[in-house]
């Protein structure tokens, strides 16, 4: 198969070189990303995965939530741990955001958070202010 009918093993692959294959923008990112929720909540995720489009960062990560955070799931409290996550997300804003605009040298213009326990996953979405026309 020739290189330019070969498929990109996902979306992002479209917008950064198959060769480099450590040391990416999506590869920083998403270690940044994991070391900032350890710092700041106690536990990171186990999985963390950026997605760069030219006006769109994504970050997904899966498998966060503590001991506790669990406890209270099995107890029927999801509600109160989404909302309890969500303000903590919303609370790093700034922290993210210094993130995604040093590593992309793009200002960010806005920056959403959701979470969800089942199945367990976080994302972090930033809109980047658009290139200047050539």
């Amino acid at each position: 198969m020739a290189d330019h009918d070969r498929q990109p093993e996902d979306v992002a692959d479209l917008n950064e070189p198959v060769e480099e294959l450590t040391g990416t923008m999506r590869a920083d990112i998403s270690r940044e990303m994991v070391r900032l929720y350890k710092d700041y909540y106690g536990k990171g995720p186990v999985r963390c995965r950026t997605y760069l489009q030219p006006e769109l960062v994504t970050v997904v990560m899966g498998g966060g939530y503590t001991r506790s955070e669990q406890t209270l799931f099995e107890d029927g409290k999801w509600h109160d741990v989404r909302r309890a996550r969500q303000i903590w997300q919303d609370s790093m804003q700034e922290r993210f955001v210094e993130l995604i605009e040093r590593r992309t040298g793009r200002h960010v213009v806005a920056f959403m958070s959701a979470n969800r326990q089942d199945p367990d996953f976080a994302v972090e979405l930033f809109v980047l202010e658009p290139e200047p026309a050539a």
